[in-house]
């Protein structure tokens, strides 16, 4: 298979690939948990057991030193770590461990570890279970892990991803990683999963915008010059090596630098490599590396920006430092490619089932039915997926799987009207005269509670909300005696648009969000506000502007989130 389809198969179904170069450690002993949590980035104490995040060691000019995964098993942690990573581990340990009692070790040497990731991960994954009710028990948030029983074998399963697809990471016994991945490989080809060379999967990582160490960062780089700021630093814990510039950095500025995105439209003619940048004969930045990326369709590449060249959406003409070298290219944020969630991959299937049930007017068509138990594997709370699943199930004749799907579906939500409507209609069917009068009477008496339930709520929300308007007058009237003594507070002045907003009075609230984004630098918050107060005025070529020029100062700050929020409404205006 080609690495164009290999690549395509990732992001299309799912991949499965082995992995060597990855070990764990345990971390264990009376002070393992404070210790380590008081030297990472990231939260650990209040992880529960079986969680886990991505997190990093720094130094304290907040650069850094190692980049891994900890996940909590009771009192001990255990890291997932590139075994390039674990000398500066164990060099922290050296270092600041004086009295504690805390004792690091590999445990995971003797094992490659296995990847399973794509859209059908889960489902795939979900085939090859020795027990299929242990569905229930598979991790379900990232960096989350439990133990299973995979085709013979006991497993650890972390929800892992090296491509951002949804993915699992499988650590067998010492061992056993041959055995289970030659299974796993025998099933592969059944369910679509490729088997991706370590070509494919370098371009799927850097289409997911994750840096890789000793290509896009070493010990010189600082975490908020990167997007590892955004998933491996807790900003709300106490203090560990390198916090205080990590706060700084956050609270008041921008790094010089920031890892971006380059979507280049030029053929490349460029070494691999670290590669200086120029534009107009004036440093840039540097690009770390480049590839061709099937799946946007053009040459992409990572690059430490200056600031003045991390506006998203921004095309800069760029040479590369000491050559002749120049291409044109389209500055982004990253990831480049950003994966359809679980929730969004269940809608496709159940909006696919919905059509072929619609046009199965035989009820010879099962296909409808496999795509609703797919919906509910990815997202196991849908209901509307439960109620259609049992309809049909009680169409073809499987009516004693329609009433299971149903008491499902009234476990879940044991006020759900229709859970209890269907199971009446289903047991008439089996003759069970009792069981239906009861489940109708129960369906009557949660629609009648129901409709009182939602009287009571719409009074609830008219209170609520009478509320909310009534503090924004009282924050409206101190705001202005704040900027009565200082016209350009920042917080009263971000202040008062916002209680204006809340109170609907958006012609009120433009001019004040407008000061604050001239009283602080990139205040891209001050710049989304703006946007949506335009958007509900109506003023859509004002809230273009407004989103326009946001997206560029939450592109040299590195705020993601409102960044995405106006990408996203930015997108939805251009396409009235």
């Amino acid at each position: 298979m080609s690495i164009l389809r290999e690549i395509d198969t990732v992001r299309n179904r799912a991949g499965l690939w082995s992995r060597e170069d990855y070990t764990i450690l345990q971390c264990s002993g009376a002070d393992a948990l404070t210790w380590l949590h008081a030297q990472t980035s990231n939260e650990l104490l209040g992880l529960e057991s079986g969680q886990g995040n991505l997190n990093t060691l720094l130094d304290r000019q907040g650069r850094i030193q190692a980049v891994f995964s900890v996940h909590r098993f009771e009192d001990e942690a255990w890291i997932v770590a590139a075994r390039s990573q674990v000398p500066a581990i164990e060099a922290r340990l050296e270092t600041h461990l004086f009295l504690e009692e805390v004792e690091v070790h590999p445990v995971g040497d003797d094992t490659a570890q296995l990847c399973l990731e794509g859209p059908a991960a889960l489902l795939f994954l979900t085939h090859c279970l020795d027990d299929t009710g242990a569905v229930a028990t598979l991790p379900q948030d990232s960096y989350a892990f439990a133990p299973l029983m995979v085709l013979g074998h006991e497993v650890l399963v972390f929800q892992m991803t090296e491509s951002g697809e949804d993915g699992f990471l499988l650590v067998p016994a010492p061992g056993e990683s041959d055995a289970l991945f030659a299974k796993l490989r025998e099933h592969a080809p059944e369910q679509g999963v490729a088997l991706p060379g370590p070509a494919a999967r370098s371009t799927l990582r850097m289409e997911s915008g994750l840096p890789e160490a000793g290509l896009d960062y070493d010990e010189k780089v600082m975490i908020a010059e990167t997007p590892l700021a955004q998933v491996a630093v807790s900003y709300s814990k106490g203090c560990y090596l390198g916090q205080e510039v990590v706060a700084r950095i956050k609270a008041y500025g921008t790094p010089k630098q920031a890892l971006m995105g380059l979507v280049i439209t030029d053929e490349l003619e460029i070494p691999d490599g670290s590669v200086p940048l120029l534009v107009a004969g004036k440093k840039a930045g540097r690009m770390t590396r480049h590839g061709y990326s099937p799946t946007l369709g053009s040459w992409v590449g990572l690059a430490y920006l200056d600031r003045e060249y991390r506006n998203p959406d921004a095309g800069y003409s760029f040479e590369a430092e000491g050559g002749d070298a120049a291409f044109a290219a389209k500055v982004v944020a990253l990831p480049f490619y950003t994966v359809p969630t679980r929730a969004a991959q269940a809608q496709l299937r159940y909006d696919e089932a919905l059509t072929r049930f619609e046009a199965d007017v035989e009820d010879e068509d099962s296909t409808a039915i496999t795509l609703l138990e797919e919906t509910l594997l990815l997202a196991p709370e849908f209901e509307d997926a439960y109620e259609t699943l049992g309809v049909i199930l009680h169409r073809h004749g499987r009516t004693d799987e329609a009433i299971g799907v149903m008491q499902r579906l009234a476990d879940l939500n044991p006020a759900c009207v229709m859970a209890h409507s269907n199971l009446s209609v289903f047991y008439v069917a089996k003759g069970m005269i009792t069981e239906a009068e009861s489940e109708k009477a129960m369906a009557g008496q949660l629609e009648m509670k129901s409709k009182l339930d939602k009287n009571e709520a719409a009074k609830e929300a008219v209170a609520e909300r009478e509320r909310i308007q009534a503090e924004a007058r009282e924050r409206i009237a101190m705001f202005l005696e704040v900027l009565d003594i200082d016209d350009v507070d920042p917080v009263a002045t971000m202040g008062l648009g916002a209680a204006y907003m809340q109170l609907e009075s958006y012609a009120e609230a433009v001019p004040y969000f407008e000061k604050a984004t001239t009283v602080k630098k990139d205040f891209s918050v001050a710049y989304l506000n703006l946007g949506k107060c335009h958007e509900f005025l109506g003023e859509i070529d004002a809230a273009i502007a407004a989103y326009g020029a946001g997206i560029a100062a939450a592109g040299r700050k590195g705020d993601l989130m409102p960044l995405r929020e106006m990408e996203r409404r930015l997108e939805a205006l251009r396409t009235v």
